[in-house]
């Protein structure tokens, strides 16, 4: 069936056609498409397969490890930091011969974070004994998932794939996809039934574990060595068993374009290659002999494949997106390992993660063929000076000569400037604010990646006036705990402010949040509480509520929400209070006491959010006061142990006059609403110890 798809669609195809049986992943932009994908499917009963939402990227790697370790097959995706933030897990899986597949929709690693593509995280995992395909198009990432499963089953093989599709580049262009029938997909792909992972009692095996000698962990690396030295012929294999069921041949490790008589080779991998072929044949046109060998794996690396290709060759342009910096392109280097005894001149251009033209190609087919040395540049890229500016070099510039400095905020003003990027009616926003406007210049904001992110940290701009910085999503509660001694060691006072969202602080974010609480750091927390992973496009999370629909619970969640201030509340000498943007006074009250109090502080808002509770954006302020009225947000503070609550409506609403104004409850039916109103009136019961009004 041909059908027009993404390419985060495609992959989520590839998954459905082999019955995956447990899917895990954790939101990340932007892998979340085939999250959304893969879930309506199963919503829809296209796809049998359980969909679990983990607290994070180690969480679901581990979840998928677990459920290929009792012989089912399983499937995760992520990108970027996410793929970083698995790596123990990718080593623990290969170890464990576990054929786990990871879909990528590569994004770069690093800081500042970005949303384009230059394979830097896939390739940074190159040593994870991890098979690694790299997809033009979406058919290839199709194709290429449902080969994975059958290369790294193979008994012979049993190692973990991944399949990687460009960020944006791929995951998000729609083109005309072939999509296999079920049934050839079966007679290729066979149930998985592993020899090595199981669980039987009558048959108990040990997997993983300590290695207490170096003889049994060197054996077992070596073993590793083989298997993927054993899968390239395998991948020769399955792709032309593939190619005599499907029509579709992708040539193995790497598909030779024109090269039998190329002076010169082009090497590349992922979606420049299509642009390379236009290419090649226009120059062929022109007398040019340029032949392009196309790298579908990375690991195992093509050697052969590589010298085959380059035979009467006199030069090889290597492009690189990723490089391992203080050496050169991460493909060159292997390609230059490939071909040491080979009298060709290799030279390489960095591309980056920069969209390539036609024209592009032509300026680098040019400059190859007018010169006969060997080059290592980056393409067109250079440090722009303007950028200085904008991130307050020139500060940094006068400080070196000790030269004052004025402070871009006057007394009484706010720390944030006019201007923002989100939403109408935004919820978070309004609540930031509110916080914003009892903090002075001698504050330190943080913030975890989320919706809000972007407010001290859109690099190299800022909207704020006072010093903030952006560390990583899964432990800004640990950063902050270091800015927090830092200062203390530096005899500077100042506010640490913390901004996180329910993703941030409540799911991947828990652990560092805990340990900061523990440890007792003077840090304040806002959690803007917008009830699902609104940044990544409305997904679920452990703040989402009981049978609200999002984009990964289209039948809406199944599970009550996370009650993180319990949590919370069990570390000693805590200042904790919940707060609505309705009740400004209130808030604005409970941030001064979390400044005034010594230890840690923890503030849960209330966050409306226009695009994924799916309400009129003039609604915000109405829904946060219903939510007090109606009881299900208790405002309270606790200090010491002692819980004073600060609002009790003299009539409260019907829970369902709060649900009717947001289309994510459309679907209850009157029992399930009884049942949301049952639990509201326990909770209510519980907070205040009042009866029911």
């Amino acid at each position: 069936m041909r059908m027009y798809l993404s390419g985060s669609e495609s992959l989520a195809h590839g998954v459905r056609l082999s019955r995956v049986g447990v899917i895990s992943a954790y939101p990340i932009t932007p892998n979340t498409q085939v999250l959304e994908t893969l879930s309506t499917m199963i919503d829809r009963g296209e796809l049998d397969s359980d969909a679990i939402n983990a607290e994070s990227e180690v969480g679901a790697m581990n979840i998928c490890a677990g459920a290929t370790a009792v012989g089912v097959r399983a499937f995760t995706c992520t990108c970027a930091q996410g793929l970083a933030y698995m790596k123990e897990m990718l080593w623990m899986a290969s170890g464990m011969a576990l054929p786990v597949v990871v879909g990528d929709t590569s994004r770069a690693i690093g800081s500042p974070q970005t949303f384009s593509s230059d394979f830097s995280d896939t390739l940074s995992e190159r040593d994870a004994s991890f098979i690694q395909y790299y997809c033009e198009n979406g058919q290839e990432a199709v194709d290429s998932l449902i080969m994975a499963y059958r290369i790294g089953e193979d008994s012979r093989i049993l190692l973990p794939s991944i399949v990687i599709i460009e960020g944006f580049r791929l995951s998000h262009t729609y083109e005309l996809v072939d999509i296999p029938d079920q049934d050839m997909v079966d007679r290729f792909l066979p149930t998985y039934d592993p020899k090595h992972a199981f669980i039987d009692p009558k048959y108990p095996v040990m997997q993983g574990g300590p290695a207490l000698s170096t003889v049994t962990f060197d054996g077992l690396k070596f073993q590793q060595f083989s298997a993927m030295q054993k899968a390239k012929e395998i991948i020769r294999e399955t792709c032309r068993e593939f190619a005599d069921l499907f029509g579709r041949d992708y040539y193995g490790l790497a598909e030779p374009y024109k090269t039998d008589d190329a002076e010169i080779v082009v090497v590349a991998m992922g979606s420049v290659v299509s642009v390379i072929r236009d290419m090649v044949d226009e120059y062929r046109e022109k007398g040019h002999k340029i032949g392009l060998l196309k790298l579908r794996c990375f690991r195992p690396f093509p050697k052969e494949e590589i010298r085959d290709a380059i035979v009467g060759s006199e030069k090889v342009l290597v492009l690189d997106r990723a490089t391992s910096p203080g050496s050169d392109g991460i493909t060159y280097l292997e390609v230059k390992a490939a071909l040491q005894r080979c009298p060709v001149v290799v030279s390489n251009y960095i591309i980056g993660s920069q969209d390539i033209f036609q024209k592009d190609i032509a300026n680098m087919f040019d400059t190859v063929l007018s010169r006969d040395d060997e080059f290592i540049e980056w393409y067109n890229l250079e440090f722009k000076e303007e950028v200085l500016e904008l991130s307050g070099y020139d500060n940094y510039e006068r400080l070196l000569k000790s030269e004052d400095i004025d402070r871009q905020i006057e007394e009484g003003e706010g720390i944030q400037a006019l201007g923002n990027p989100f939403c109408p009616g935004c919820g978070g926003l309004i609540c930031a604010k509110l916080a914003f406007s009892m903090l002075d210049k001698n504050t330190f904001v943080t913030a975890n990646c989320g919706c809000l992110g972007v407010i001290p940290a859109a690099f190299p701009q800022t909207c704020l006036k006072v010093p903030s910085a952006f560390f990583s999503f899964s432990s800004a509660g640990a950063a902050a705990s270091g800015v927090e001694v830092g200062l203390r060691r530096k005899k500077i006072d100042m506010d640490i402010f913390l901004l996180g969202g329910d993703g941030g602080i409540l799911d991947i974010g828990l652990q560092t949040l805990s340990g900061a609480l523990e440890r007792g750091h003077n840090i304040t927390y806002l959690l803007y509480d917008n009830e699902a992973y609104m940044n990544t496009g409305v997904q679920r999370s452990g703040s989402t509520p009981y049978l609200a629909r999002t984009k990964t619970t289209p039948s809406g969640k199944k599970i009550r929400k996370k009650d993180i201030m319990k949590i919370v509340e069990a570390h000693e000498n805590v200042y904790t209070a919940t707060v609505s943007p309705a009740y400004p006074q209130d808030f604005m009250r409970k941030v001064q006491k979390a400044r005034e109090h010594k230890g840690p502080s923890f503030i849960h808002a209330i966050a409306p959010c226009p695009t994924g509770w799916e309400y009129d954006a003039s609604l915000t302020i109405e829904i946060a006061r219903l939510a007090v009225q109606t009881g299900l947000v208790v405002l309270y503070e606790q200090e010491h142990g002692k819980r004073t609550i600060n609002r009790i409506p003299k009539k409260r609403k019907p829970i369902e006059e709060y649900l009717s104004k947001q289309r994510r409850f459309s679907h209850l039916t009157l029992e399930q609403i009884k049942e949301i109103q049952e639990n509201v009136d326990k909770r209510f019961i519980e907070l205040t110890g009042q009866p029911m009004v």
